[in-house]
């Protein structure tokens, strides 16, 4: 299937260490999982539980060092490629986040909603915040040794993400990893050009889930110019509003090689856990099946722009 598992940071608050049992899923249902950064299981962890490589994502930080060590320590992983973000120098204003009280801000009232709302989920309580433990911030935890709370990520974030990154670090993680590179985060042709000459074997067109800016625009409207800007060179991936087998099939016409899904995996992962992931790839494929029948279209490599009434 033409698809994956987009990287969702603290993916394992939504369930007991869940990014161990996404991985799972996606590996039987034969599709890339990727590990965030900012997952509550390390590379380390997910590593043991998966069977075949999986990739990882990674953010640019001021402490070069430490980007370094997490390529090294993705590569002894066995990491399938490198999903290098480029899309979040600094972190978007988030300001629902904020009055929910989960990404800090607005004092004591967001704390009290909070807290409120974790009294109203006993399950999850039991489920995650109990029997989930520990609750640390996987892969970066050594660089967050007293972190409690997600506000504490988040002043994380603004402190050590990198606003200054050029194309030429680019080319330095690129020296370093010596694997597969996807750069995600891509909404403009000339970025897609310069990606390709930074050494990207792969792009992903992406708007972060359109959390990052406001009134940026859609990724599937990016889409069709840069694939055309760079589609022979490089593989093009596409991420943001994917929910459904027909979203998969709209982003093939439309030249992209697979879709990730982002939101709808972390939610079937929140309802059920695996078998939840395992459900919601099971029907994004049968949906996309159907698509394809009802298309005419024999298979999912013959799908093109003209399976659309009104393509861009």
């Amino acid at each position: 299937m033409p698809a994956g598992l987009a990287p969702i940071g603290l993916a394992g608050l939504f369930r007991r260490r869940g990014e161990t049992q996404a991985v799972r899923a996606a590996e039987a249902a034969g599709v890339p999982f990727t590990l965030s950064t900012g997952g509550l299981c390390s590379i380390e962890e997910v590593a043991q539980v998966a069977t075949k490589p999986f990739w990882f994502q990674l953010y640019v930080m001021r402490d070069r060092g430490f980007v370094a060590e997490l390529i090294e320590r993705a590569r002894a992983a066995r990491c399938g490629a490198l999903v290098l973000t480029v899309d979040l120098a600094v972190p978007g204003s988030r300001y629902r986040d904020q009055r929910s009280g989960m990404m800090g801000g607005f004092g004591l009232a967001g704390r009290l909603s909070l807290a409120l709302d974790t009294l109203r989920h006993a399950g999850w309580v039991w489920d995650v915040a109990i029997r989930g433990r520990p609750l640390v911030f996987g892969t970066i935890a050594p660089k967050l040794p007293a972190a409690r709370s997600l506000p504490d990520f988040v002043d994380f974030v603004g402190r050590n993400f990198d606003p200054s990154v050029t194309w030429k670090d680019v080319e330095w993680i690129r020296s370093l990893w010596g694997g597969p590179l996807i750069v995600k985060g891509v909404l403009d042709a000339d970025d897609a050009r310069a990606a390709v000459q930074a050494g990207a074997q792969a792009i992903v067109v992406s708007n972060h889930g359109g959390r990052q800016l406001d009134s940026v625009p859609s990724a599937i409207a990016a889409l069709p110019a840069i694939v055309d800007a760079v589609g022979g060179r490089t593989e093009v991936l596409f991420d943001g509003g994917v929910r459904s087998g027909l979203d998969v099939f709209k982003a093939l016409a439309l030249g992209a090689k697979a879709a990730l899904l982002g939101r709808a995996w972390v939610f079937a992962l929140a309802a059920l856990g695996e078998p939840g992931v395992t459900r919601v790839l099971g029907t994004v494929r049968k949906e996309l099946q159907v698509a394809l029948a009802l298309s005419g279209i024999p298979s999912v490599a013959a799908i093109g722009r003209d399976a659309l009434v009104n393509p861009p």
